[in-house]
């Protein structure tokens, strides 16, 4: 388990395990939703200005959270998100892309409300499997401290 004292400003950590978007995965999340033709409907997709079916931010979104808990081999003692800031879609991802997390620690700080816990924020990137910046946002949680 990572504890709140296992984190410094300027520590990056790159996730272990990837992430490939499919097909259905991406009609699923968008039918779901956001319903947009180029979110639902492979044919209509292609006329889009994408050319092809890509991930809502929704779904995207939803990937980066996935990867908070499969950043490592050991999980975050994490209590809870406080918040979700700079939100930013950077190049489309389609069907087939497989991403990656990069997250750096940019706030280590006790609790001001939790003396059992601190406040940690990280610039977090999804990059896909060229290496380009797909999405990107901070985020804010409480940790747990370690146990006396």
């Amino acid at each position: 388990m990572l504890y709140f004292e296992d984190f410094n400003v300027g520590d990056v950590r790159k996730s272990v395990e990837s992430y490939s978007l499919t097909k259905e995965e991406i009609m699923e999340v968008g039918n779901r939703w956001d319903p947009q033709s180029f979110h639902t409907d492979e044919e209509a997709a292609k006329d889009s200005m994408f050319g092809g079916l890509v991930a809502s931010s929704v779904h995207l979104f939803a990937v980066m959270t996935w990867f908070s808990h499969h950043l490592g081999e050991d999980p975050v003692a994490a209590v809870t998100a406080l918040g979700f800031n700079d939100l930013q879609w950077h190049h489309p991802v389609y069907a087939g892309d497989d991403l990656s997390l990069i997250t750096e620690c940019i706030v280590a700080r006790p609790s001001n409300s939790r003396p059992d816990c601190g406040v940690l924020q990280s610039a977090n990137e999804l990059i896909n499997q060229d290496g380009k910046k797909v999405f990107s946002m901070k985020v804010s949680l409480l940790i747990k401290k370690r146990p006396t």
